[in-house]
């Protein structure tokens, strides 16, 4: 049985969300482009996406492997009818009968499979649940720039009542990124912690894992302003995989 790493996390996790009015218009210009109407997001997490992109007009699907962060997307969605199940986006095609113009995978949880065999068989299920002409994006924080000289912290958000601060770990070519919470209100004074490895991969790896998956046309963007990647100053690593 797979163990939910995000059990004593879920609840949480929305505090680091941030409106960003660029990301969404990102979205919005390329789903016209390629004229996406039904969208998977495949690592939903809390589901704040699925709003986004139902707002946009798609029919949206969510999935995710956490009971924790689907159960938190539930209570996000409310009344929509935007259906949710607990996949592993690695077996996709045994839980969808659909192809989608779109799959997601956003924030980073393209990495959480730590060796190349199993990145290949997420991407290869990703690509399996595309109509022919559709387009997987997933994106990531870590770039050839920053890993150049990687930051040991982060403080990420501060106010009256709480404080989150990352620490991030390197071994090789895994980070284990340590987030710890205070929540310090007129009624509580309290401390969490919780930490998650990711693998890094940059440019060149992602190249060449699309291209072994069976994605030959691939776009790589460096921010949500969807200016072209470039190893020596890009900020973000956002990939856009035509079917």
């Amino acid at each position: 049985m797979i163990q939910d790493q995000y059990k004593n996390f879920a609840e949480r996790y929305d505090r680091m969300k941030q409106e960003n009015p660029a990301r969404k218009e990102f979205f919005r210009q390329l789903f016209t482009f390629h004229n996406v109407a039904t969208l998977l997001d495949c690592a939903c997490g809390t589901g704040r996406d699925l709003l986004m992109f139902r707002s946009m007009g798609l029919e949206v699907f969510g999935s995710d492997l956490s009971d924790s962060m689907l159960a938190c997307a539930q209570q996000n969605i409310g009344e929509s009818d935007i259906p949710l199940r607990k996949v592993n986006y690695c077996d996709l095609s045994d839980n969808y009968n659909e192809q989608f113009d779109a799959v997601v995978c956003l924030s980073n949880s393209i990495n959480e499979p730590l060796e190349d065999a199993d990145t290949l068989r997420a991407l290869r299920s990703m690509k399996s649940a595309l109509r022919p002409g559709g387009i997987l994006v997933f994106d990531q924080g870590q770039t050839d720039l920053s890993i150049q000289n990687p930051p040991s912290f982060a403080p990420i958000l501060n106010n009256r009542d709480f404080t989150r601060f990352f620490t991030m770990e390197f071994s090789g070519d895994v980070q284990t990124v340590n987030i710890f919470d205070f929540i310090h209100t007129a009624d509580t004074s309290d401390f969490q912690h919780f930490s998650v490895k990711i693998r890094i991969r940059l440019f060149d790896s992602w190249c060449q894992l699309l291209r072994k998956a069976g994605f030959d046309d691939v776009e790589i963007f460096g921010d949500w302003d969807s200016t072209p990647y470039d190893k020596k100053s890009s900020s973000r690593l956002i990939a856009v995989a035509r079917k």
